[in-house]
């Protein structure tokens, strides 16, 4: 993984992190649970599939075509929890070595995501819960898969996170 690549994902750790203790504040939290994170991305998931649905909904006529830019809206939503279960639960396993070697990358996923996209975008987008330590590297992957890089993963991510924090503090 590319340095700029690397501040770029340390960046939204760091703004989801921001996030996450403005909210537990607000709500007097002290932890989420993996069950609420999976839930929320879940949940997310299925936003980000309903904004597919020009691709795969074949009983509408009146269906709308796909909006790329409504598709990476959703798409930063799903990366706002992933990123919170890297916070709580993930291990950083991307983070380089001693010696300044990546330990993982989202091109070490690509097979695996190529596999599950083989079998359906469900099985792949279901997969990213099923990951206990790499959810963040492989929703990179899959994300790099289905065309979207990380720069505009990135600048999607920092827009929402940007609303989300103006929403807590108007009482969203």
């Amino acid at each position: 993984m590319k340095d700029s690549e690397l501040r770029m994902i340390e960046t939204m750790l760091k703004k989801q992190d921001e996030l996450n203790s403005a909210i537990m504040k607000e709500f007097g939290l002290t932890t989420i649970s993996k069950e609420q994170i999976d839930m929320a991305t879940l949940d997310e998931i299925g936003e980000f599939t309903h904004e597919l649905k020009g691709d795969w909904c074949w009983w509408k006529k009146s269906q709308e075509q796909v909006d790329r830019s409504k598709v990476l809206e959703e798409l930063a939503d799903v990366f706002h929890f992933v990123l919170i279960y890297e916070l709580f639960y993930g291990k950083r396993t991307y983070l380089l070595d001693d010696l300044g070697y990546d330990l993982e990358s989202p091109l070490d996923y690509m097979p695996m995501v190529q596999m599950d996209i083989g079998l359906g975008i469900a099985t792949a987008l279901t997969r990213i819960i099923d990951l206990a330590d790499s959810r963040l590297m492989y929703l990179l992957a899959l994300s790099e898969h289905l065309g979207f890089c990380l720069e505009e993963i990135y600048a999607a991510y920092m827009r929402k996170n940007a609303i989300n924090m103006e929403r807590l503090k108007e009482g969203y």
